[in-house]
């Protein structure tokens, strides 16, 4: 098991969809001790299928009790 960075999520991803598979695995492998092709291989996909989220999260508005709007 080993925590994936922003930095380094975003630096297999681009491999990923620049060069491909194997290169990514190469690049994640620059990160991590991985032992095997098949579990780098396992981690890079799942990497590479995550998207992106919003730097800030949009406000969420809440319903208080008396129908006005909480913010």
């Amino acid at each position: 098991m080993f925590v994936v960075s922003k930095e380094m999520a975003e630096a297999v991803q681009q491999v990923f969809h620049e060069q491909g598979e194997w290169p990514a695995v190469a690049e994640l492998r620059r990160h991590v001790h991985i032992a095997d092709n098949a579990s780098a291989l396992q981690a890079v996909r799942a990497i590479a299928s995550w998207r992106t989220f919003p730097a800030d999260p949009p406000a969420r508005h809440h319903e208080v009790k008396d129908g006005r709007a909480d913010t």
